[in-house]
């Protein structure tokens, strides 16, 4: 293996301009990636909270998902907070995206809601023995 001696290391110039852009952009990278940190904590509670609409609407027996009312609603305010860097269409784009998602993972709800209600009426069902799972009623008991 063949020695090296400090002389034959290339020390970086710390005054070459890539280092200085480098140095100069390193807090600023840090701060967008803190802030898509906090953007993903955010989606996820923007995801649970969601989560919680499904159930109430599940719950009052409301059938369907969407509501283009209320994203219509989401989309005017969204625009209207923006302090216009960022460019509308791409904004509303990307909040249509974020709804659709939302809608997706209400969906998965809706259907895991289902699977879980279905394998419990078998469950019920298996327990109650062949009778019960012919779908006729034994009639009342004697005690």
């Amino acid at each position: 293996m063949p020695e090296h001696d400090d002389a034959d290391v290339v020390q970086p110039d710390a005054n070459a301009p890539g280092d200085r852009t480098t140095a100069a952009l390193a807090p600023l990278r840090a701060r967008i990636d803190a802030i898509d940190h906090e953007i993903v904590a955010l989606l996820n509670e923007r995801a649970h909270i969601a989560l919680e609409i499904g159930r109430v609407k599940e719950q009052t027996g409301r059938r369907t998902v969407r509501d283009s009312q209320r994203e219509t609603e989401v989309l005017e305010r969204v625009t209207s907070a923006s302090a216009g860097l960022f460019p509308e269409p791409e904004l509303v784009a990307l909040y249509r995206k974020l709804i659709a998602a939302t809608r997706r993972v209400q969906h998965a709800q809706r259907r895991q809601a289902a699977a879980g209600a279905e394998a419990e009426a078998s469950a019920t069902t298996e327990a109650a023995g062949p009778v019960a799972a012919a779908g006729i009623s034994p009639g009342p008991r004697e005690e």
